[in-house]
């Protein structure tokens, strides 16, 4: 009985198996791949600052702590006073830093015996924002005369860069397309879509300077200008002739 059973259900299992086999098959076929080329490019521009930022501080010495603050304290103000009657405004004044600290100092034999004197330095810098150019060199001497004996910068400064960025992308891509064209013929094959560009980092402000002073209780001053510059990477299809 057993044998007699096998045989229609071997025989359903066969057909079964060739009627699955007569169905059709979908088949995967592998996408054809781009041929791409991948180039960057910078462009830049020069522009005028027009606002600079100056470090103008004060620094007074005294046996005594108090004393030392009182005295620069005193100073700061008068340097403060002489700056906003130039035109600063409050909102352009930032304290960046204020120290006090004590140091040694081997006036004579005799002190040099007990080991030095003891004084206090205290020191009070403020940033300075300059919104009108033409009076940067008269502000600098104003801080002078008025008692700042600490003074850094100017830092120059374009308040407005993307203004200027257009043209700096504008020459980037340019010129990174120049250069794809140049690599996409020498290999025998000419450019095709712009698959992506990628603008890299941002805008890159460097320092030119100019012989061009501006001189006010002599204290010479160049604004120069500033570079701005955009960098692109640009990806392009590659097609044939």
């Amino acid at each position: 009985m057993r044998k007699a059973l096998l045989v229609p259900l071997a025989a359903f299992a066969v057909a079964f198996s060739t009627a699955a086999s007569a169905e059709p098959q979908e088949l995967s076929i592998p996408a054809q791949r781009t041929s791409t080329i991948e180039v960057s490019g910078s462009g830049s521009v020069q522009v005028k600052p027009d606002i600079a930022v100056i470090r103008i501080g004060v620094a007074t010495e005294d046996a005594n702590a108090e004393s030392a603050v009182a005295r620069n304290s005193a100073s700061t103000a008068k340097v403060l006073s002489e700056i906003a009657a130039a035109g600063i405004e409050k909102t352009d004044l930032q304290t960046a830093q204020f120290s006090l600290y004590p140091q040694t100092q081997a006036a004579s034999s005799s002190a040099k015996e007990r080991g030095g004197t003891t004084i206090f330095r205290a020191s009070n810098t403020v940033s300075v924002t300059v919104r009108k150019l033409e009076r940067l060199a008269e502000i600098l001497g104003k801080a002078v005369a008025a008692g700042s004996n600490q003074i850094s910068g100017p830092d120059f400064i374009v308040s407005e860069p993307e203004k200027h960025l257009g043209e700096a992308r504008r020459k980037a891509v340019e010129q990174a397309l120049a250069k794809a064209n140049t690599y996409a013929e020498a290999a025998g094959l000419k450019l095709g879509t712009v698959l992506s560009i990628t603008e890299e980092g941002g805008a890159s402000p460097v320092p030119v300077f100019r012989a061009s002073y501006a001189k006010a209780q002599s204290v010479p001053v160049e604004s120069g200008e500033e570079t701005l510059s955009a960098q692109v990477r640009i990806v392009i299809e590659l097609v044939k002739p």
